[in-house]
């Protein structure tokens, strides 16, 4: 069988896409865990050990347990989870990213196709988030495959995905709204019939999850939908997520994006060509809602979005290159975004990128990851360790950090609560036969724990030392007399 041309240049294209994809993130691996992604893991050792009554084990029913199941392969809990878990993140990315590949040849031929691909393995957002421990990424692959598998007409099998992507995460809804929208836009006969169908399949799978076992219900208008959002650092503004397009695209990519919706539009509206409209849909359905619909802007839910958003800067710099072709001025314009381009890609910092994006949630990570460490190296044996709630994080519910716990190899720790006095806490230390009492302490004024620090520093236990933002004291002294 001879192969064409096109056909040729398809495959090689994917080739190189898929080595600076890999390059990129693999770079990202053995990352520090956020909140979420060492919670995740937690959580899971206590499903699959049967510990009721870890305080992380009703986590494991707060989402449905698709990934979790893939997850548990990992199992037993030796040295390196983490790292095969990103793997099998990163797994998944890159599933997404030939699903994203062949869509866009679908739609616009093969140099569509490359630059899609292209953009999507330097995209910032892409390269910060296709490694992290969590469902989000499983759930967008599965939510690209139903969109491409409705293009090509196969009903049943987009169904599935769906149903399957229903079960990884409650946000592959919005891809259920877009296989709607798209539906419409590919002027279907019994179009009705056909949505039908698609929902009556996705309920009768994924229903037993959310009725039976799941336990978002009672949470998701308190942490998603209420105005009143108990999470103050996830309050943000509607507009949150199109600022955020800036550090998430960058600044040539963003160029490209704002051109392509302009000549999605055009081809839409002028041309008819609606095929295009696909990415547009996309963006419309998963990255509006979350926009003005869920009040929590938590800074991964853009990450879902990402291949569409790639897909419109793709559209936008496919315009350009037409038109270098009458212009040649515009070729050097296109030369010059795609060398920034792929600057800002190959130059791209993970650390850096979750600092502005994440502010909070890097630094309490790091903080927790810091501490641990300080403790593993300073504790001996069965010495036992009393501990301040986690202020630093800025948020309720922070008695215990999953990124602490992940990181400290010691025995379960005695909690206090880091606004009683000084003299309560040390007489608590002698009473428990604590060993070692530690302040995670915060810079940040309206969560910190300055005079309970300042209070033990003048006590006998004197100067602390230092690990992060927090303070660390050896209170043998106060017992072992």
């Amino acid at each position: 069988m001879v192969m064409t041309r096109n056909k040729a240049r398809f495959i090689a294209g994917f080739i190189i896409v898929s080595l600076i994809f890999i390059y990129l993130r693999a770079k990202t691996l053995d990352h520090l865990l956020m909140w979420d992604e060492a919670r995740n893991i937690i959580s899971l050792r206590a499903f699959l050990t049967d510990n009721y009554l870890d305080p992380f084990y009703r986590n494991y029913f707060l989402h449905p347990p698709l990934y979790m199941a893939f997850a548990a392969l990992a199992f037993p809990f030796k040295a390196g989870l983490d790292m095969r878990l990103e793997l099998l993140s990163l797994f998944f990315s890159y599933l997404t990213l030939f699903v994203v590949y062949v869509l866009s040849a679908k739609t616009g031929g093969w140099r569509y196709a490359f630059l899609s691909g292209f953009f999507l393995s330097l995209m910032p957002v892409s390269i910060g988030y296709d490694t992290w421990i969590k469902r989000d990424g499983l759930a967008s692959c599965l939510g690209y495959l139903a969109i491409l598998l409705l293009v090509k007409r196969k009903f049943l099998w987009c169904a599935i995905a769906l149903s399957f992507s229903m079960l990884t995460k409650e946000n592959a809804l919005f891809f259920l709204l877009a296989a709607t929208a798209v539906l419409f836009i590919l002027k279907e006969r019994m179009v009705l019939k056909k949505i039908a169908l698609i929902y009556g399949i996705v309920i009768a799978f994924s229903v037993w999850w959310y009725l039976g076992f799941s336990s978002m219900p009672a949470d998701l208008f308190d942490i998603y939908l209420s105005a009143q959002n108990n999470v103050s650092a996830w309050a943000n503004s509607s507009t949150y997520y199109f600022k955020k397009l800036l550090p998430d695209l960058g600044l040539p990519m963003l160029i490209f994006f704002l051109m392509g919706l302009f000549y999605i539009l055009y081809l839409f509206f002028r041309k008819k060509e609606y095929r295009w409209s696909l990415p547009l849909i996309i963006f419309l359905c998963v990255y509006v809602p979350s926009s003005f619909v869920i009040m929590s802007k938590t800074p991964w839910l853009s990450a879902s979005a990402a291949p569409a958003l790639a897909m419109i800067a793709a559209a936008g710099a496919l315009f350009l290159l037409r038109r270098a072709r009458r212009l040649k001025s515009l070729l050097f314009i296109f030369t010059l975004l795609l060398i920034f381009l792929a600057h800002n890609g190959l130059s791209f910092s993970y650390s850096a990128y979750h600092t502005k994006t994440y502010p909070g949630g890097w630094s309490g990570a790091s903080n927790s990851r810091t501490l641990a460490f300080y403790l593993n190296n300073h504790m001996r044996g069965a010495e036992r360790l009393m501990l301040t709630q986690f202020c630093y994080w800025g948020m309720p519910l922070c008695s215990m950090c999953p990124v602490f716990l992940y990181y400290y190899d010691g025995k379960p720790v005695y909690i206090i609560d880091g606004r009683d006095s000084a003299e309560e806490v040390m007489k608590e230390a002698v009473k428990n036969k604590i060993s070692w009492l530690a302040v995670a302490d915060s810079p940040e004024s309206n969560f910190n724990f300055h005079t309970l620090v300042k209070g033990i520093t003048g006590s006998v236990l004197g100067k602390p030392g230092k690990a992060g933002s927090s303070y660390v004291w050896n209170t043998d002294i106060l017992w072992r007399q």
